[in-house]
């Protein structure tokens, strides 16, 4: 076959693969010929034959077709208008039945070495390619209209599935030597793109922005430099979500397993601009080096896009951070090295309203393999609806280990004092455990603070060795309290999943002499006069509602004055149940405001929702007594109903703190 014909047939064959991926006009700079054979790195045609018509058509039948780990067999290219001559090769109205959306037009000039290629389809889709092979370096240029991103899909690897949508709009240039690209220069617009991954790892809809690229080769290492503007969309990269509004200019390097962004600044839209540095392993996926670094960051949208969503199984799942702040952050060894943090003047509130910290300042400087130690500091706060006052702490941090040896935290007029604090992570999981203490609290400010019923004295308390362990927190100890100038006294105390949906609190409640006279005038429950032993044993709550106990309130041991009013006689009776009695006439209620008593007593044993109540006297079969006379005037309480339903038993108590129902008496 004379050398034009050669030449003319290799690039008739070469057209095929250049229709075919739309971006590489370039290959027949890429390729060997070997008979009917055209193979190049990454590409190859095979059982390549040509036929034409007396119409001036010509069909091009290749037999296997490999490109991009995706291989086409029997492949058909028509075209209504073929010339082949020693001067030039032209393909008019082309078709591939790989793609029958596309129609193009393909020609080539054998003397200048001059390559032309326009491909279209509906919506005023257009790819133009113009080459000149001759010049040295050679240069070729792709105009982009309207083309679908969807037919990027040759270009991604296996895993991806074809980009869903999308449109491209602007321009390629890519210059070489021989068969090799040296420099590539893209000026792009981006609209509508989307994408996911085989795994639903990795997806985005509707991504809109620009992008410019300008890469040069040396040797296998590419030298880049570009600046993609993310205007619009949404982006999902396991845990990341995030949002158009971003600006990247970066430069580095790429020697085909390896992308090295050296010099990087992010602009963030409501964060603040960030410098940044990386290396990834691209084979094997794989981050090897990062830093980041930004000043006077926005802390709000930083903390919800980039921080939140590791956090997931912690205290801060559902909290919001707010104010300015400073960050690095470097990478290495396939673990953060070093995360200083600065705040200023920020907020951090819990979405379940447990905490609020307002005013805060820190430097937080943690490093890995180094000791180090934070100041924190905040003007108020809140902790589960208690207010704390402004406070200042330093935290001992050594790698994924905290200490503290005294923090303090102001509350109300008093203090809680947490001491040995140590938080540390031991085999993946996070422990903590510390003492504290906690100095008189006004019972009045606490319950305005709480929105609780006024209640009078005040609150103090010793709290053992707390410990937190595989989501289990415990009270080694007892947990001393002062209130209603009695004692309380927690034991067993065991809380499962504090953190979680449905926590589960076990435990043991001692209440010793407790004063009736505080307590029923903090509740409006009628005025009693004496004091009171309460002990709730076996004690169970999920999800913070009772479901398991033992309970019985009982009149303190001693000589003490013991009077109840009229109206705390009628509450008591109506916790008894309808038929509740007093062993006074009705006449006698009304002649007299209060009674003496000897004994009250009431217990509560909560199974399957059920509580089995009993008193001071009484049998299974017959009333119990809840209050038992004594001194003149006396009065008897009595119950009748063994069996209540816990629901039902709260409706009673609710109705008697409105003064809803009055007891019958008799």
């Amino acid at each position: 076959m004379p050398r034009n014909s050669i030449l003319s047939f290799s690039v008739s064959v070469l057209s095929t693969c250049l229709l075919w991926l739309l971006a590489a006009p370039l290959c027949a700079m890429q390729i060997t010929l070997n008979a009917a054979d055209v193979t190049a790195p990454g590409f190859a045609a095979r059982g390549v034959q040509v036929q034409w018509a007396q119409n001036g058509s010509a069909d091009l039948n290749i037999a296997e077709l490999q490109w991009a780990e995706k291989t086409w067999h029997k492949t058909h290219v028509h075209c209504a208008e073929f010339v082949l001559s020693s001067a030039r090769v032209m393909c008019r109205r082309g078709r591939l039945d790989a793609a029958p959306d596309l129609a193009f037009d393909f020609s080539y000039s054998f003397s200048v070495q001059r390559l032309e290629l326009q491909v279209s389809a509906a919506g005023n889709e257009r790819w133009q390619a113009t080459a000149d092979f001759r010049a040295q370096p050679w240069r070729a240029d792709i105009q982009l209209r309207n083309a679908q991103g969807k037919r990027l899909a040759a270009w991604l690897p296996p895993a991806w599935s074809p980009f869903a949508g999308g449109v491209l709009n602007g321009a390629l240039g890519l210059q070489g030597d021989g068969s090799t690209v040296s420099r590539v220069n893209a000026d792009l617009q981006l609209a509508d793109l989307a994408f996911a991954d085989a795994a639903g790892l990795h997806a985005a809809e509707k991504l809109a922005g620009t992008l410019h690229l300008e890469a040069t080769r040396a040797g296998m290492q590419w030298d880049w430099r570009g600046t993609l503007v993310w205007q619009g969309g949404e982006l999902f990269w396991q845990p990341l979500y995030l949002r158009g509004g971003y600006t990247l200019q970066a430069s580095g390097t790429w020697d085909g397993g390896r992308l090295q962004l050296g010099q990087a600044e992010a602009e963030l839209a409501e964060i603040g601009r960030i410098e940044l540095a990386a290396l990834w392993d691209l084979k094997n996926g794989a981050l090897l080096e990062g830093t980041a670094r930004g000043n006077n960051l926005g802390l709000q949208r930083l903390f919800a896009d980039f921080a939140r969503p590791f956090l997931n199984e912690t205290l801060l799942a559902v909290s919001e951070l707010s104010g300015r702040g400073d960050v690095d952050w470097q990478y290495r060894n396939g673990a953060t090295q070093v995360l200083t943090v600065a705040l200023h003047d920020a907020e951090l509130t819990d979405g379940k309203k447990r905490f609020m910290l307002r005013g805060m300042n820190a430097a937080i400087p943690w490093r890995a393999d180094a000791p180090s130690q934070a100041d924190v500091s905040f003007s108020e706060g809140k902790l589960w609806g208690a207010p704390i006052g402004s406070t200042t702490w330093q935290m001992a941090l050594h790698g994924q280990d905290v200490s503290a040896a005294e923090i303090i935290l102001p509350v109300f007029d008093g203090k809680l004092t947490v001491q040995d604090f140590h938080l540390r992570n031991a085999e993946g999981a996070w422990q903590w455990d510390f003492y504290a203490a906690l100095s008189p609290v006004s019972m009045q400010k606490l319950s305005a603070a709480l929105r609780w019923p006024e209640m009078h004295g005040a609150l103090s308390g010793m709290i053992p060795k707390v410990s937190y362990r595989d989501k289990m927190l415990k009270v080694d100890g007892a947990l001393l309290f002062r209130v209603f100038d009695g004692t309380v006294v927690a034991n067993r105390i065991e809380l499962f999943d504090p953190f979680g949906r449905m926590p589960r609190l076990s435990g043991n409640l001692d209440m010793r002499e407790l004063d009736l006279d505080l307590l029923t005038r903090t509740f409006s429950f009628g005025n009693i006069q004496g004091r009171i032993d309460l002990s709730v044993n076996g004690l169970e709550l999920v999800n913070w509602q009772p479901v398991h106990f033992d309970a019985r309130l009982a009149s303190s041991p001693g000589e003490y004055r013991k009077r109840i009013s009229q109206k705390a006689v009628e509450n008591i009776s109506a916790l008894g149940g309808a038929g509740g009695a007093a062993a006074l006439q009705r006449s006698y209620m009304r002649i007299f405001e209060s009674f003496g008593y000897s004994r009250i007593g009431l217990s509560c044993v909560l199974r399957n929702d059920v509580c089995t109540m009993d008193g001071v006297e009484g049998s299974a079969s017959s009333p119990y007594t809840i209050v038992k006379g004594g001194g003149i005037p006396a009065i008897n309480v009595l119950g009748y109903n063994h069996r209540v339903g816990w629901q039902e038993l709260l409706t009673r108590l609710k109705r008697v703190m409105q003064d809803n129902m009055q007891a019958v008496v008799k």
